[in-house]
């Protein structure tokens, strides 16, 4: 688990609430981050061939997280509204 997203998880789910997103579909996605940042990925269980990486599929971003000085901003990408619209 992603102790990055726990740790902002109420600043997070503020977030999605303030943008008509659903923390709960949020909190299932695949993540990735770094020191400052969160990716949330969609992963499609049913294209899952038993290969992971191996069959080079790219997961598709949903969402970008940023902290900056405590300050939780997220960016929409063209697939956020598919898959965390309430």
């Amino acid at each position: 688990m992603c102790k990055l997203f726990e740790k902002w998880a109420p600043q997070i789910k503020e977030c999605c609430e303030k943008n008509n997103l659903s923390f709960e579909k949020a909190c299932k996605l695949s993540k990735a981050w770094g020191k400052d940042d969160i990716v949330l990925q969609y992963f499609d269980k049913s294209k899952n061939d038993g290969r992971g990486l191996l069959n080079e599929t790219p997961l598709p971003i949903v969402l970008y997280i940023y902290i900056n000085d405590g300050v939780v901003t997220i960016e929409q990408t063209e697939n956020t509204q598919k898959y965390l619209s309430i």
